[in-house]
């Protein structure tokens, strides 16, 4: 205990007032960042200053002291270029000073040009030899002054080549990278302190990107899943701790409110989609260390450093699952035929949407947005390039009497589906039935081969083993009967 207060006095005499702080956690959602800075101070008059930068939420900053406590705290901001920014700002200066330099040279070249364009006549009238070197001496200095001046021109696009860039890059890093956010804290105690502040910084964040491989011969599907990071805060980040959230959005805060249940009221149409890539809403593949919460899902990447400009891509997480295959057709919306896989294992985590590049038996076959969500069963891999699916409408009866007052319209169609590949392939078809809103009429829906009606989603859907390099047909109808309007109306009058 002696020593207690002879080491503290020279703690505060050998700790510099500032020590620059630096980020030591970061937790990237797709919309944003939670940043958590360290810094030790040796405070001034009770006063430390925590620098934040311009584009942090400054009503999201907390923060913890290793001692002491907070008497009151003042927020402002002062025009200071974060480091990246200063570093382009100095580029910026050279370049422009390196283009000055041409302009002033090309100025140069200009008066020589007059001059050897007229240069003065010193030989006598009469010395021929004189005045014929001369004229070879002004060609040559003018072929020399144009030389230098396509040297000029091509020096002047490269450096306002480079301009354009450096702009494109200051731009990406952020118009509020020249000044930065200060919070004063007022503590209590004088001694020298350690203090930890947490801030949301919008925009640093991250976003996935996935392939997709779909192996019908081994009845498996593998995801792998890429991370792109990117940081605003205008410092690079230096073995920062790094974890990755699927969260969703920070503004999603209340749940949706219950609807009114009425009964009694016409059944609306149902709604009806086609999903023709994915899920609604594309080196190392070692996973990260993978956690659930109520948050979603975290990747905890350890330590890493994140430049201040551009992005840094990792391999984040690998998933592999069986799958049964089919295809699936939709004749009377689109002539094409799509992939699907069922997933069989109920293992694969909620992923994020993100863009994914979809290959099938080692080719790729489509780009688009990729998710798998909680419940969900199927991802589509595009378009089966082999396969078409086609529909004919064929004559029927409509407006027909049924009698008894009654009055029948009829569809009748055929699909065909047609299979280019070497192999049998199991497809299902489905098509759209009629939702009819009066509880009297009544609807009937025949076909060869016979179809399944599924309540959810109102669609007839047929199940079929289309043989290689063959086709299957499919003819159904739909019979609707129901009160004839026209002949109430009559009657009532």
């Amino acid at each position: 205990m002696k020593h207690a207060l002879p080491l503290l006095a020279l703690l505060a005499l050998v700790l510099p007032a500032h020590v620059q702080a630096r980020p030591v956690a970061a937790t990237l959602s797709p919309s944003g960042a939670m940043v958590t800075e360290e810094e030790t101070f040796r405070p001034e008059q009770g006063r430390v200053t925590l620098v934040l930068p311009a584009g942090a939420d400054a009503g999201s900053l907390s923060f913890s002291l290793s001692a002491g406590s907070v008497l009151e705290s003042h927020l402002s901001t002062r025009h200071s270029p974060s480091p990246a920014a200063a570093a382009l700002q100095n580029e910026r200066e050279t370049l422009q000073n390196a283009l000055s330099g041409v302009a002033a040279e090309r100025e140069s070249i200009a008066y020589e040009r007059l001059f050897w364009a007229d240069p003065p006549l010193n030989p006598a009238s009469g010395d021929s030899k004189a005045l014929e070197k001369l004229a070879k001496d002004t060609q040559s200095r003018l072929d020399a002054l144009a030389r230098r001046e396509v040297e000029l021109d091509a020096r002047q696009r490269a450096l306002e080549r480079d301009l354009r860039a450096l702009e494109k890059r200051m731009e990406a890093l952020g118009e509020n990278n020249d000044t930065v956010q200060m919070c004063v804290l007022v503590l209590k105690d004088e001694g020298p302190v350690t203090v930890r502040w947490s801030y949301y910084l919008p925009d640093a964040a991250w976003r996935p990107r996935y392939r997709v491989l779909a192996d019908e011969n081994a009845g498996r599907v593998r995801v792998f899943m890429d991370a792109e990071l990117h940081q605003t805060s205008g410092t690079d980040w230096k073995d920062v701790d790094v974890t990755l959230s699927s969260g969703e959005n920070f503004r999603s805060v209340n749940p949706p409110s219950l609807p009114d249940w009425i009964i009694g009221e016409a059944r609306p149409a149902a709604l009806r989609s086609m999903n023709i890539m994915a899920a609604k809403d594309p080196a190392d593949e070692s996973a990260a260390a993978t956690q659930h919460s109520a948050t979603g899902t975290v990747w905890k990447l350890g330590a890493m450093n994140l430049p201040a400009e551009g992005t840094v891509t990792r391999s984040v997480a690998s998933h592999e699952c069986s799958a049964s295959f089919m295809r699936l057709a939709r004749p009377a919306e689109d002539e094409r035929v799509w992939l699907s896989a069922d997933i069989d294992d109920k293992t694969m985590p909620y992923l994020p949407s993100g863009q994914a590049v979809f290959s099938v038996d080692g080719v790729e076959n489509a780009r688009g947005v990729f998710r798998f969500g909680p419940g969900q069963e199927e991802i589509f891999f595009g378009v089966d390039a082999l396969m078409a699916a086609r529909v004919q409408d064929l004559p029927a009866k409509a407006g027909s009497d049924a009698g008894a007052g009654r009055r029948t319209q009829q569809w009748r169609r055929s699909m065909t589906i047609v299979n280019g590949h070497d192999r049998e392939v199991a497809v299902r078809v489905e098509a759209s039935a009629p939702i009819v809103r009066d509880t009297s009429a009544r609807v009937t829906v025949t076909g060869s081969p016979e179809a399944v009606y599924e309540h959810e989603g109102s669609r007839c859907v047929w199940m079929l083993d289309v043989p290689a390099k063959e086709s299957s047909r499919i003819v159904y109808e739909v019979t609707v009967t129901e009160p004839d309007r026209k002949n109430e109306l009559q009657r009532g009058q």
